[in-house]
C-alpha cells in the first residue's frame, strides 16, 4: 500500500467547537492523497463535547489518537507526530485551517521544485469569541510575500535580532517538511520539539538544518485566533488558559532557560525556543548574546499594570545574577531608559480597516465570516489560483489584481 503524501497533523485540546471547522478545510481539500491526524490532548470531563466531531472521525482518512494522561503542548506535538507516515507533515492547531484547494496548489510546487520544505504566508484570523471583543472577527491578510528561495541561517538572525517576521520561518504551522528532514531533526536532538513554543523552535530547526528553503508569499492556510487559543490568552486577562498551559508544561522534560527570565512579553516567544536551538546547533549562539537578548525584551516589555510592570522588572534582574557584568549593565539601563506603564489602547475597527502598508485588514463579520472554514472560501475567491512561476527566484507578489478585488468587495459591502 502506497503512504499518503502528506500528513496533516492536528494536536487538540479542549476546543472541539472550533475543531469541527479546522477539520472541515481539510476534508474538504481537492486534492484527497492525505491523512488527517488528530492527537486528542483534553482533560477527560470535555470528552462529553467529542460528539462534536463524531461525523468526521468515520472518514477513513481520520486517524484519532488520545495520550494515555494530559501532555504538554510539546509533548502532545511529539506525540502526533510520532503517529505520521505521510512524506510531507503539516501541522497546526484546532483553531486554525488550510485555505481552501492549498494541498492542490502545495502538491503542484512540491513536484515542480523537488524542494524538502517549503513555507508560506498565512492569514491571520481572529474567532468572534476571541477577547478583547474589539479583535473578534479581525483578519490580516497578507499582500507582500516573497516568493522565491530564503536562506534560512541568515534569516534565524534576523529573527532573533527582532528584525524580521518570525512567522517567515519554515515552522510547522505554516510549511510542509518533508519526512527525511523531520527524521533528521530527530536523530540529531533526540525529538522533533525542544521548546516551550514548539512551532516557532522547529522554525528555527528546520531553518538551520536546510539552510535554503522555498517561500511561497500566496496564503495556504490560516492561523486561528480563538478565546482559547494559548497566545491570545496571553495577551488578554484569561488567567485559565495560561496557567493551564504552565502548569503542562511543567510536566514535560523541557525546561525554562536559566539563562532569560521567565515571563509574559512576546519577545520571548522568540527567544525561548532559539535559545534550547542553540543547544544542539551551537553555530547559532554566535548570531546574539544574552546581553542583547535582555536588551530586547527591557525594550519591548509589555505588562498589564505599573504592578506588572513592577514584578517583570524584578524577575529579569533576579534570572540574571548568575551574571555579575550582566546583572550590573541591566541596572544601569534601566535606570537609563526607566521603562514606563502605559495602558493599551485599542482602537474602533474603523481605525484598522483598509491597507496597513503590507496586510489587508478586513472585518470578517461584514462578510457573514463566522470561522476558519468560512474563511478558508473567502480567501480562495479573493486570490484564484496560484500562478505558475518559478519558485526558485525571489519575486515579488504581482499585486493589482487582488487588490482591485478586495477593494471592489470593501465597497460593495459598504
Amino acid at each position: 500500500m502506497s503512504l499518503p503524501f502528506f500528513s496533516i497533523i492536528i494536536p487538540t485540546r479542549n476546543r472541539y467547537e472550533t475543531l469541527k471547522y479546522t477539520l472541515l478545510t481539510v476534508l474538504t481539500q481537492g486534492y484527497k492523497d492525505f491523512e488527517l491526524i488528530i492527537s486528542d490532548n483534553s482533560d477527560p470531563e470535555n470528552l462529553s463535547e467529542l460528539s462534536l466531531i463524531d461525523d468526521y472521525l468515520s472518514d477513513a482518512r481520520v486517524k484519532y489518537y488520545r495520550p494515555d494522561s494530559v501532555l504538554s503542548m510539546s509533548d502532545n506535538w511529539e506525540f502526533a507526530v510520532s503517529k505520521a507516515i505521510g512524506n510531507y507533515l503539516i501541522i497546526f492547531g484546532d483553531d486554525d485551517g488550510l485555505v481552501m484547494d492549498s494541498l492542490s496548489e502545495l502538491y503542484a510546487i512540491i513536484q515542480k521544485t523537488n524542494s524538502d520544505i517549503v513555507s508560506w504566508a498565512r492569514i491571520e484570523y481572529s474567532w468572534p469569541d476571541r477577547k478583547p471583543e474589539k479583535y473578534a472577527n479581525l483578519m490580516v491578510i497578507p499582500y507582500k510575500g516573497k516568493t522565491g528561495i530564503m536562506e534560512g541561517r541568515d534569516y534565524i538572525k534576523r529573527v532573533i535580532a527582532y528584525k524580521a517576521d518570525y512567522r517567515y520561518l519554515p515552522m510547522f504551522y505554516n510549511s510542509a517538511i518533508n519526512k527525511k528532514v523531520v527524521a533528521t531533526l530527530k536523530e540529531k536532538t533526540g525529538r522533533v520539539f525542544n521548546s516551550a513554543c514548539p512551532d516557532i523552535y522547529s522554525g528555527y530547526a528546520f531553518a538551520y538544518l536546510q539552510d535554503n528553503y522555498i517561500s511561497v508569499g500566496y496564503p495556504l492556510s490560516i492561523n486561528g485566533v480563538s478565546s482559547k487559543s494559548n497566545g491570545a490568552a496571553h495577551d488578554s486577562a484569561d488567567e485559565s488558559v495560561k496557567v493551564n498551559y504552565w502548569n503542562t508544561f511543567k510536566s514535560s522534560s523541557i525546561k525554562w532557560p536559566a539563562s532569560i527570565p521567565q515571563i509574559n512579553t512576546a519577545y520571548l516567544g522568540i527567544a525561548e525556543p532559539f535559545i534550547q536551538a542553540s543547544n544542539f546547533f551551537p553555530e547559532i549562539k554566535s548570531y546574539t548574546s544574552r546581553k542583547k537578548i535582555y536588551q530586547i525584551i527591557i525594550n519591548n516589555l509589555e505588562s498589564t499594570s505599573e504592578e506588572d510592570l513592577n514584578t517583570k522588572i524584578e524577575k529579569i534582574l533576579d534570572s540574571a545574577k548568575d551574571d555579575q557584568n550582566l546583572h550590573k549593565w541591566l541596572i544601569s539601563y534601566f535606570h537609563k531608559i526607566r521603562p514606563r506603564y502605559s495602558s493599551t489602547v485599542i482602537n474602533d475597527y474603523e481605525d484598522k480597516i483598509g491597507f496597513d502598508g503590507s496586510h489587508l485588514i478586513l472585518d470578517g463579520s461584514k462578510f457573514g465570516l463566522q470561522n476558519v472554514y468560512d474563511v478558508s472560501v473567502f480567501i480562495k475567491r479573493i486570490f484564484g489560483n496560484l500562478k505558475d512561476k518559478d519558485f526558485l527566484k525571489p519575486v515579488s507578489l504581482p499585486l493589482s489584481i487582488r487588490i482591485r478585488k478586495a477593494a471592489g468587495m470593501i465597497i460593495r459591502k459598504g
